[in-house]
């Protein structure tokens, strides 16, 4: 099967629009004191306005002029969400530059190779840790000759020219430098490259995908149809900017004029949901679940009649929610009800977002609908979008779309289809113009008739929506040929609070196992109330109550699964599985060689 559309009114927002920088500053004339970028990266809260935002990216874009930069020359940033991000990617852009964004968690040698394969000459960085990395890198990698660092508060070696931000700034001044970089704007067009995304690297060496200035804009033009942004709209920044969705987004808020925040340090999402209040927001589904987990943990210790309560306003929630997304009228009866319900409990759910929001997307990862419904009948509108970075944006729901459990009908101008083994393959204009360096993998990501194979598994229902159901290379097949979602099953057993992170194993083996990493603080505090003697968190995990106590969880929540689905046997890891260690990309999905191999041994004790 497949899904086709079209859309006459992107080309002419192409031909008016062109290029990022150009977009951006053909705003600030409409905005000009109205705020547009707040963080507090370094401490108290610090905003820029319209004006304030196009002076700065002015002078950084001068100062890379000053640096000996040309135009196509790739520019790198190695920073945690702030301001100064979105300055830096503006100025990069302002000079035609090239924007390569560095995951601000990557080791040394993770950003080293990305330095070294897109050639990088100056490296924005945030704090320390990331101008010692980087540093380091400079040492063994000539192509790199300039580092600046967006914190005051690093210090800065004489080994390689560095700058504060501040510092670098002071670079871009003389008329010379305003005139080239005038220059340089007025030949900036739709076919300029934009970014070289890396890939997160789950299925081996990380590849570079070129996106140009005409498809992120086609990207932006058609996301934008179904979304009612006003310029009085609040925006948090929570996903990495390195990352293709939350990138994207930032230029939708701005392209409406709306108002941008940046949560530097997402562990603390509490205090900016508390701070910001935002209207909008596109997140990785871990978010979501650790807020479900944490209310069905409250729920679990309340009493039976609150309980009851909190189910009977979910349900009714529900029930207006469904009316109102098919725009059928809400009787008055069921009105009262949903006011009643939000001051029994459904309120104090809104509030952990802060009570103002209008619409978030999810995406990266499959969210449970069990989550998703319990937050859009609570009154925070969300649903699933999907994407690749090499080809963003696919699809995106909009509000009519909430609670169908599916990432929407794809986009204008992009197509999609089935093939074999119910891969989804896709086309159109949002397409990357290939992999920096490597035709060959760009060959190999194409069908012969020019389809990308996105190695995500997928149906199209008959309205057109599309619910990816897999990776194909996540897929598991058993000893005796059974074919296995693990996804699926893994976003089952994160349902439960007790559990923090669930692997599905068993390629090759006769059934499958979960390796299980539980929810320690939830745990601990469960073997004080059963009276269990441990020492450490092996003796806990080890413990004969503690394993009784998680088969039968396992077994509650996968009840409703088909018998090949069934866990049969189960392991408890004594700490989370990280980055760091390898085990997880900066967009937390599961390495699942990496940990088959570092788990090699408990793996075979399940199968023994």
């Amino acid at each position: 099967m497949t899904v086709s559309h079209h859309h006459e009114g992107s080309q002419a927002f192409i031909e008016k629009e062109q290029h990022l920088a150009l977009m951006i500053r053909r705003r600030i004339p409409l905005y000009q004191n109205k705020i547009a970028l707040k963080d507090r990266a370094d401490g108290p809260w610090l905003s820029l306005t319209w004006q304030e935002m196009g002076e700065t990216v002015d002078a950084l874009a001068r100062a890379l002029l000053a640096c000996g930069l040309e135009v196509g020359d790739r520019v790198g940033i190695f920073s945690q969400n702030r301001a100064a991000w979105t300055l830096a990617d503006l100025a990069i852009l302002s000079i035609r530059g090239v924007t390569v964004p560095v995951y601000a968690t990557h080791s040394a040698d993770e950003a080293a190779y990305i330095v070294e394969d897109a050639g990088i000459r100056l490296l924005f960085v945030n704090d320390q840790d990331q101008y010692d990395k980087a540093l380091s890198v400079a040492r063994r990698r000539g192509n790199l000759k300039t580092l600046v660092a967006f914190s005051p508060n690093v210090t800065l070696s004489p080994e390689i020219p560095s700058f504060s931000f501040h510092d670098f700034l002071m670079l871009g001044t003389g008329k010379a430098l305003k005139h080239e970089l005038e220059t340089r704007l007025a030949q900036a067009g739709r076919s300029d490259l934009y970014t070289i995304i890396y890939t997160s690297g789950t299925t081996g060496t990380p590849k570079g995908v070129m996106h140009t200035h005409e498809g992120i804009l086609t990207g932006l033009y058609c996301t934008a149809l179904p979304m009612p942004i006003k310029e009085t709209d609040v925006s948090l920044n929570v996903l990495p900017l390195s990352h293709v969705f939350e990138r994207s987004w930032t230029w939708l808020i701005l392209s409406r004029g709306a108002e941008n925040n940046y949560c530097h340090d997402p562990r603390l999402l509490r205090e900016f949901f508390a701070e910001v209040k935002p209207h909008y927001m596109v997140s990785a589904p871990r978010i979501w679940e650790k807020f479900y987990g944490s209310i069905m943990e409250k729920l679990h210790r309340a009493p039976p009649r609150s309980q009851a309560l909190f189910h009977w306003a979910l349900r009714t929630g529900q029930k207006r929610n469904r009316l109102k997304q098919r725009h059928q009228p809400v009787p008055m009866g069921l009105e009262a009800r949903y006011r009643l319900a939000s001051r029994l409990g459904l309120k104090r759910i809104r509030a952990v977002t802060g009570g103002r929001s209008k619409f978030h997307h999810v995406g990266g990862a499959p969210l449970n609908p069990a989550i998703m419904d319990l937050f859009c009948s609570a009154g925070i509108p969300m649903a699933m979008g999907y994407g690749l970075t090499e080809i963003f944006p696919l699809c995106v729901c909009g509000s009519a779309d909430i609670g169908l459990g599916t990432s929407g009908k794809p986009l204008p101008l992009m197509d999609v289809r089935t093939g074999k083994n119910g891969e989804l393959h896709a086309r159109g204009p949002c397409l990357m113009k290939g992999y920096w360096n490597h035709p060959e993998d760009t060959a190999r990501a194409l069908t012969p008739d020019g389809w990308f194979l996105t190695g995500d598994i997928g149906d199209i229902t008959p309205e057109g929506h599309l619910c990816i159901t897999d990776r194909l290379k996540d897929i598991l097949i058993t000893s005796g040929g059974k074919t296995i979602s693990p996804q699926a099953i893994e976003a089952t057993l994160n349902e439960d609070i007790y559990v923090g992170q669930g692997v599905i194993v068993g390629d090759g083996r006769p059934y499958i196992s979960a390796l299980i990493v539980p929810s320690f603080s939830l745990l601990e505090s469960l073997a004080e109330v059963m009276e269990l003697s441990w020492t450490d968190r092996q003796d806990l995990i080890t413990h004969p109550e503690i394993l009784s106590f998680y088969r039968y969880r396992i077994d509650e929540h996968t009840q409703g699964l088909g018998r090949i689905n069934k866990i049969k046997r189960f392991a408890l890891l004594p700490s989370p599985l990280t980055q760091e260690a390898g085990e997880l990309t900066p967009t937390l999905k599961l390495k699942r060689r990496v940990i088959n191999e570092r788990y090699a041994r408990i793996i075979e004790t399940m199968y023994s």
